[in-house]
């Protein structure tokens, strides 16, 4: 059975590698939503395994992954929002070369 958010004990202080569940009370969201979050590329993969089977995260690697620092080395662009980006940068080069 799933913990409740609000029965997740936080530590004293956030551990350096913290398990899924610890990462997710720190976020304010479910287990589950931590796991959504790994699978989308939106938080980053667990940096080890304790004993084989429970995943454990650096906590300041999810902190720097969140702020955009690791995102750009670690995180394939999104085809949709490349696209887009295209566009107005065509749209823009447009408006230089109509007040040339």
């Amino acid at each position: 059975m799933t913990k409740q958010k609000a029965n997740l004990p936080l530590p004293v202080r956030t551990p350096t590698y913290v398990s899924r569940e610890i990462g997710a009370a720190e976020l304010c969201v479910s287990p589950e939503t931590w796991d959504t979050m790994v699978a989308r590329g939106e938080l980053p993969p667990p940096e080890f395994k304790v004993g084989g089977v429970m995943p454990r995260w650096r906590w300041q690697s999810v902190q720097e992954w969140l702020s955009g620092l690791n995102r750009a080395v670690s995180m394939p662009i999104d085809p949709y929002v490349q696209a887009a980006e295209q566009v107005q940068r065509g749209e823009a080069q447009r408006k230089r070369y109509r007040a040339a």
